[in-house]
């Protein structure tokens, strides 16, 4: 009695934990490697890819462009801004403010600004 007891108990608990035939071909598994895709817009800056979903392209190990960091220098109050080198993790550039010279430095991926 009690080993027809504990096959019953293990019975129900296989078909009630496991689909049936007809509802195995209900199930969708997809697998993508690399950037995660959703199926839904998750944020504002969200881009869709047709067949995969929606996904971050910030995920991208992305730079300013070397006229987006002198944007960013001219916006912090600097003028007559001239490209040093924009190569690297640190662009450098030169300019003025209030008549004197500065050597300024931009991060090339966050786009911060510092003196030298």
């Amino acid at each position: 009695m009690k080993n027809l007891l504990l096959a019953a108990a293990f019975a129900a608990s296989l078909a009630i934990g496991l689909p049936s035939a007809a509802d195995a071909h209900k199930v969708r598994v997809q697998f993508f490697f690399g950037y995660p895709h959703y199926s839904y817009q998750v944020g504002p800056g969200y881009m869709y890819r047709r067949g995969y979903g929606w996904y971050w392209p910030g995920y991208r190990n992305q730079r300013l462009s070397c006229g987006q960091a002198k944007w960013s220098v001219r916006n912090n109050g600097y003028r007559n801004v001239s490209t040093v080198e924009c190569r690297g993790a640190t662009y450098t550039f030169r300019g003025t403010r209030n008549g004197r010279g500065y050597i300024l430095y931009v991060n090339s991926r966050s786009g911060a600004v510092w003196r030298g």
